[in-house]
């Protein structure tokens, strides 16, 4: 009876367009609870694994990414517990520092690299590193891809701290310069990576090919496969497995995130 109920209450919620009036609201009500809280608290500390980070508040994405980590806290604590200190890290989609302050804080002789074309974030992410007065960090600006050329960045959704921008060739955007990953270590612009994190909304595949190069010194990969997303490049979940366990990877399922994002799971490639 219950299931039966369920359903009845889904069709009438697609039917009449409940969900979406509800979701709208929720939306506006969290906005505004957000952004008081912003206003009123300006900054919020998060600790991992015994690392306390500080981030600057200015928008409801940095509230709750700073809040809630992504729902990525458990994929942080396992990054965090592959560093000796001395690694070099790459953290591809870098965002506000989610992930680079919490690296950044745990190195002691290694250095972190925040890829982020996105310019609002890059500024964010700068802050967020400078006000935590971490060393051993660089930022840079151009997308990691399979290509070194230009593309423009386009974006589902614009404000400090939102994670919606993927590389795209229809126009609407700023033009991003792309990059190999393997490229950069050729021309000693950036140290070979000993880890990377890896969170491009659906381009997984392409910033994979671009450091085929350097592969073979990777020993540890975090994940976010986007498998819906990766039809904006032709490209399969299926595909960004296959490519990892053929480069000579184990693969370990970290799950999905914990604030319910859906179509979004975590993956450690390791040697």
């Amino acid at each position: 009876m219950k299931n039966r109920l369920l359903a009845v209450g889904s069709r009438l919620a697609d039917r009449y367009g409940v969900l979406p009036i509800a979701g709208a609201i929720y939306w506006k009500v969290d906005t505004a609870y957000c952004l008081v809280r912003v206003a009123t608290i300006g900054e919020l500390d998060a600790e991992i694994a015994g690392q306390s980070v500080r981030f600057d508040l200015s928008t409801r994405s940095e509230y709750r990414r700073a809040k809630n980590l992504g729902g990525e806290r458990a994929v942080i604590e396992a990054l965090l517990s592959e560093l000796s200190g001395a690694e070099t890290v790459w953290d591809i989609g870098a965002s506000v520092g989610t992930y680079t302050c919490f690296i950044a804080s745990a190195l002691t002789t290694g250095c972190v690299v925040g890829f982020e074309p996105e310019s609002t974030n890059r500024s964010r992410l700068r802050m967020n590193l400078e006000q935590n007065e971490l060393t051993g960090w660089e930022i840079a600006s151009f997308a990691l891809s399979n290509e070194n050329g230009t593309c423009t960045l386009s974006s589902e959704f614009v404000e400090a701290g939102a994670g919606h921008h993927y590389l795209s060739s229809d126009g609407t955007g700023p033009t991003v310069e792309t990059r190999r990953g393997d490229t950069l270590v050729d021309k000693t612009e950036y140290a070979p990576p000993d880890i990377v994190k890896i969170d491009v909304q659906g381009a997984e595949l392409a910033v994979l090919s671009g450091l085929r190069g350097v592969l073979d010194g990777v020993r540890s990969i975090f994940l976010e496969v986007h498998p819906d997303k990766c039809d904006r490049y032709d490209t399969t979940a299926e595909e960004i497995e296959a490519f990892l366990t053929t480069s000579g990877f184990s693969l370990t399922q970290l799950g999905e995130p914990t604030t319910r994002r859906s179509g979004v799971y975590f993956i450690h490639a390791s040697r």
